[in-house]
């Protein structure tokens, strides 16, 4: 058992992202450093459009979606420093079959996160989770569909979860920011 020094917090906090351009699902996991588990864990999603305004100067000079993505990264910063995470890992970009030209989207919101967290902390990083992976994560399988990874992600008792919105109403972009937090929690009881 973990012994901590006096004065120190006994809970650190991992973000988990699933990025996107107008919707970004976000999670936070919280962990008890004695013990390792997970204490409590929440979920919800942003939504880009209603953060931004069409007609400020930004959205007039580089056009609707940079104005969005830029108050994205304002608000990851924003939840950065309330929450202080000692680890932030997002989906990685993916190229999909159907709508290939997203995966620009998904790389400018990339950049946002990457700078929100240097913003944040300049020693951290963004650490990149690739869909098969979260999805193995919470034994869902690499090919898993929106359904199933609901339903995987509500049998995981362990995230005590306790978010303001019912696991059970969550949209995809919270369950997949789940996921993806409960990966990189997986990944650091391995030491990795």
């Amino acid at each position: 058992m973990l012994t901590l020094p006096i004065n120190s917090p006994d809970t650190a906090n991992i973000i988990g992202i699933d990025p996107g351009s107008t919707n970004m699902g976000v999670s936070v996991i919280t962990i008890n450093l004695v013990t390792l588990k997970i204490v409590s864990s929440i979920a919800w999603t942003i939504n880009g459009a209603k953060l931004s305004d069409s007609d400020s100067w930004i959205a007039n000079l580089h056009g609707d979606r940079y104005s969005r993505i830029k108050a994205l990264e304002e608000t990851l910063l924003q939840i950065f420093n309330y929450y202080q995470p000692i680890a932030v890992a997002g989906e990685s970009a993916f190229i999909n079959g159907r709508f290939p030209a997203a995966v620009m989207a998904l790389v400018e919101v990339m950049g946002a996160i990457r700078n929100a967290v240097t913003r944040y902390d300049v020693w951290r990083v963004v650490n990149l989770v690739p869909p098969s992976s979260a999805k193995n994560a919470v034994s869902a399988g690499g090919a898993a569909n929106k359904d199933t990874m609901k339903e995987k992600v509500m049998q995981l008792t362990e995230l005590n979860y306790n978010g303001n919105v019912p696991i059970h109403l969550l949209d995809e972009h919270s369950i997949d920011a789940l996921a993806i937090g409960y990966y990189m929690y997986k990944k650091l009881l391995k030491g990795d």
